[in-house]
């Protein structure tokens, strides 16, 4: 039986609360910004207030121009760093995760039905999980296969190891993946609505009590080949928990299951981890779901980094978006300290850094997981030196 073929991450590209690219958000890590501002949704039974980590694009949080964009924006910087001739260009396949997708567009038209004809409104009148890909089609001149996932917050996440498996196996040469998650109101109030929102992000905390959402769009091209140095992309694991909709199981069984299969996978042992790139919502559930699988799947704790006191949650976009800012983290040399989370919970016996060190060579865990129990796992590997 042949080995599976070595997949690498030959570019990426992002635009987040942290800076309209990937090298303005790597600097704005570096100097540990937090840019969660205020919103305030109208129109509503009542108002909704809340924190929101959104693009610092000057433009109304709420236009739809902003969804093609950003995509073919990061779509295109993440293709242009990674050099592709036109051919590769056209025939490069699409992977493409998002909670949300196009749900803004859908929110307007019904917004102007409600206008011209109450009776002959409804809600959701576009789905559009084929619209990102055709947005790239018509700018970019893609024309490879498509491939959309809708798995939660892991949806991105599992479009990178689908493309990795894929390339793996000698299917592809290369894949295209983004994570897309922009503002809606859909979003915005149905978390307010739940209750899940908090005034600021502290992941394991003893002090947490809820996410602060975000927006972000990011591109990863994962290839056989790239410059020499790139990060690899090992391999993972995807599993499902069905204990809740909406909290991971706090016995953090199943995602214990889910890191053993991921090393297996991947080939590594937990020993050989040198940080961990947590979830960490910040909610008090799954959180402590995610602290009990992983100690009980190593014996010593290597590192805990986590994002999104940096990004916001960006939800479905967080497995391309944190991929990208974490490697450029690694690949800059320093694993990023966690601003707010300074106080550790007893009953999690985990916290992640407070200040940034250095990242040396070797593997590292990405976790993300998602409402209805999707549970995701990456190993991606820097070269040594």
């Amino acid at each position: 039986m042949n080995q599976p073929l070595p997949v690498y991450v030959r570019a990426s590209s992002l635009s987040c609360a942290l800076g309209l690219d990937l090298a303005q958000s790597l600097a704005a890590l570096q100097r540990g910004e937090v840019n969660a501002r205020p919103i305030e949704l109208n129109g509503l039974a009542e108002p909704v207030r809340m924190p929101y980590y959104r693009i610092p694009d000057g433009m109304d949080l709420f236009d739809v121009s902003r969804f093609e964009t950003w995509v073919c924006k990061a779509a295109a910087a993440a293709l242009q760093e990674a050099q592709l001739s036109a051919a590769e260009i056209a025939g490069l396949p699409i992977f493409i995760g998002s909670s949300s997708f196009t749900i803004n567009e859908s929110e307007t038209l019904y917004r102007r039905a409600l206008d011209q004809d109450p009776a002959g409104a409804y809600g959701l009148p576009v789905i559009g999980y084929q619209q990102i890909a055709d947005a790239l089609r018509k700018n970019l001149n893609l024309s490879g296969e498509s491939f959309a996932f809708n798995t939660a917050c892991t949806a991105s996440a599992n479009g990178l190891l689908y493309a990795a498996r894929m390339i793996s196996l000698g299917r592809y040469d290369q894949a295209l993946v983004l994570g897309v998650e922009l503002a809606n109101r859909t979003t915005l109030a149905g978390f307010s609505g739940l209750q899940l929102v908090a005034d600021v992000l502290r992941p394991f905390d003893l002090r947490r009590n809820g996410i602060v959402l975000g927006e972000g769009v990011g591109a990863v091209l994962l290839s056989r080949q790239a410059p020499v140095g790139a990060l690899r992309l090992r391999g993972g694991a995807s599993n499902s928990d069905s204990f809740s909709v909406t909290t991971a199981n706090p016995d953090g069984g199943v995602i214990a299951r889910l890191l053993q299969e991921a090393f297996q996978n991947s080939g590594i042992q937990a020993a050989d981890l040198r940080a961990i790139k947590a979830h960490g919502t910040g909610s008090p559930m799954n959180d402590t779901g995610e602290a009990a699988a992983i100690h009980q799947s190593l014996t010593a704790l290597p590192p805990l980094c986590t994002l999104k006191p940096y990004l916001g949650h960006t939800l479905g976009a967080c497995g391309v978006n944190e991929l990208a800012l974490f490697g450029a983290a690694l690949q800059a040399g320093f694993l990023p300290g966690a601003p707010g989370s300074t106080e550790m919970d007893p009953a999690l016996r985990i916290l992640p850094l407070h200040q940034a060190q250095a990242a040396p060579g070797g593997s590292y865990l990405l976790n993300y997981f998602g409402f209805g129990g999707s549970n995701t796992a990456l190993i991606v590997e820097k070269a040594a030196g």
